[in-house]
């Protein structure tokens, strides 16, 4: 009886066991190797597995999430994760890949919120560089500062974050400390392309051509496939027939598997080299691929822009800049260059900077930021008189306690931010004592430029001929405005072809008035100084070879479809 009752006994603790649902401990780990292995459709098949015994196994439902992510399947990671979250609440990395999934949705105030949440329950660097990258993209300069240096405090080697610091260093004119931050980022990571192309940039800016090219060649080499390396290599070299790297690239072009923007970036560096090697008929077709490609990525509509530069003429009118006249803030120092992209701005800056008294700028992001938070960007727009004044005012103030402390005590500085020339109006009532040079350049010549161009800040309207010619048109109507109604003793006018047929003469003229004397009546900008701003070996040495015409404006000229697209 006592054997019968032992094996009664072990019949029913094997059916027991038969019903309690096998372990998942052992699949699951097996999973999360494998997703950390880059093996993602064998991890998904094991945590589906996993599930297909515990529906709510929360750890699996979180992996599959993640894997989503990996896959850029937003919305399936957003669902799976929001539904492991309540069981997981107190983990940091399910908050931080929850904002992922949120900034993927384009829902960027929630994702903001929850690398918030990700770091409240743990501190973590990589959630500090993920916030520091949203909070780029909407602009928060100083929150992106503040969560990239708390990832250094966390975690001294994180490269990225060093590299991203350096990106808002260089984007605040702070050139040394930006290819400081850059140089940390190389130390630690000396394969991390991204930090030699951004130092590339820095170096290129700067006028340092040579070091910029051997920056983006260190690039190359880590990433022989780094498109935006090629693009930038392509703007630092001319090529010739038999270049190997022309090839090269010809190899790059046919990726449907990479991001829309590297194609383009590919195709753009692809048309140069054609161009410069003679092939101009493959060239133009490469760049028109190169701009239909980047054109699809964004969403612009060209007759926002010109509607605006209308109503800026129209609101800017003669009574309005008479009456205003003097109500900013007094100052000489500011010598603003405008003109469509691809003008000669930098060339007419490189000339004005070589004077030992003015301190090039570049392009500096105050005073877009000083418009962006003005009363004032369009006009009185139903401001009393008074408040109008003295919006202008604390307007140019706040202008100045930008860049005054970037000037280096010289008595000039220069700033051509990308598209003052809209706002040539507002730049004058807000600062009479700024100078405003404008750059002009041929039609056709402007306009197939900027048609060659990846442009690192979006101009949305340069990748399509027709927004191009439209843009263009109002560009020249805006500026006749601003001629008519601007007084002479501020506003000068140069032309890119009298500078680049001149540079050892008086390289910025326009009538009998040199520049240096436009911008420091009765003498020059200091004592003794010279009208001879910059000489051609000069500018050879700062901007990789110097300007000149090319073959491939006259090949435009000649392309009368091309031309008609322009339209006017």
């Amino acid at each position: 009886m006592r054997a019968a009752s032992r094996q009664h006994q072990s019949t029913a603790a094997n059916a027991k066991a038969r019903q309690r649902p096998p372990s998942v401990a052992g699949p699951f780990a097996t999973a999360l190797r494998c997703q950390q292995a880059g093996q993602l459709a064998e991890a998904e098949r094991l945590c589906r597995g996993v599930l297909a015994h515990q529906p709510d196994h929360a750890q699996s439902h979180y992996l599959l999430g993640v894997i989503a992510l990996q896959r850029g399947r937003f919305g399936e990671g957003y669902t799976l994760i929001a539904r492991a979250l309540p069981a997981l609440d107190a983990v940091g990395e399910v908050h931080r890949n929850l904002a992922v999934a949120l900034q993927g949705l384009g829902r960027l105030d929630e994702a903001v919120a929850a690398f918030h949440e990700a770091l409240r329950r743990r501190p973590d660097h990589v959630a500090c560089v993920n916030l520091g990258v949203l909070l780029q993209q909407r602009g928060d300069v100083a929150g992106a500062f503040a969560a990239y240096t708390q990832a250094v405090a966390l975690q001294p080697g994180c490269a990225e974050a060093h590299n991203n610091l350096g990106i808002l260093l260089q984007g605040a004119g702070r050139h040394d400390d930006a290819m400081a931050a850059y140089g940390r980022a190389v130390a630690l990571r000396p394969d991390f392309a991204e930090a030699h192309v951004n130092a590339g940039i820095a170096l290129q800016e700067e006028g340092h051509p040579a070091e910029a090219r051997a920056a983006i060649e260190r690039a190359l080499a880590a990433n022989p496939a780094h498109a935006h390396a090629w693009y930038l290599m392509s703007d630092l070299k001319t090529f010739t027939p038999g270049d190997p790297d022309v090839a090269r690239l010809e190899a790059l072009q046919d990726a449907p598997e990479r991001p829309a923007e590297e194609r383009s970036a590919l195709a753009f560096a692809l048309g140069k080299a054609l161009m410069d090697i003679g092939a101009v008929g493959r060239a133009f077709v490469t760049l028109e691929v190169a701009n239909r490609t980047k054109r699809a990525t964004f969403a612009y509509a060209v007759a926002d822009d010109t509607a605006q530069m209308a109503r800026l003429a129209e609101e800017f009118d003669p009574g309005l800049m008479r009456r205003f006249a003097g109500a900013g803030a007094a100052s000489d120092l500011p010598v603003f260059i405008l003109g469509m992209p691809r003008s000669g701005t930098t060339l007419i800056e490189q000339i004005l900077a070589s004077h030992p008294a003015v301190a090039g700028g570049g392009e500096l992001p105050a005073l877009p930021d000083v418009i962006g938070r003005g009363l004032c960007r369009g006009g009185p727009q139903g401001l009393d008189e008074e408040r109008f004044r003295s919006a202008l005012r604390d307007m140019g103030e706040a202008y100045l306690r930008q860049v005054a402390p970037l000037g280096a005590g010289r008595l000039r500085m220069t700033d051509k931010a990308m598209s003052i020339f809209r706002y040539a109006g507002l730049i004058h009532l807000m600062l009479p004592g700024a100078r405003l040079i404008h750059c002009r350049r041929d039609p056709l010549d402007t306009c197939f430029s900027c048609y060659t161009k990846n442009f690192a800040e979006r101009q949305a309207f340069a990748y399509d001929l027709g927004e191009l010619g439209a843009f263009y048109r109002a560009y020249a109507a805006l500026m006749a405005h601003w001629r008519a109604v601007l007084p002479p003793e501020c506003f000068l006018e140069v032309d890119y072809e009298a500078v680049i047929d001149d540079l050892e003469g008086e390289a910025v003229l326009r009538g009998t008035r040199p520049a240096s004397a436009f911008i420091a009546p009765g003498g020059g900008c200091g004592p003794r100084a010279s009208t001879r701003c910059a000489s051609r070996s000069t500018l050879q040495a700062s901007a990789g070879g110097g300007p000149t015409r090319t073959i491939s404006g006259r090949c435009w000229r000649r392309s009368a479809s091309r031309r008609s697209k322009l339209g006017g």
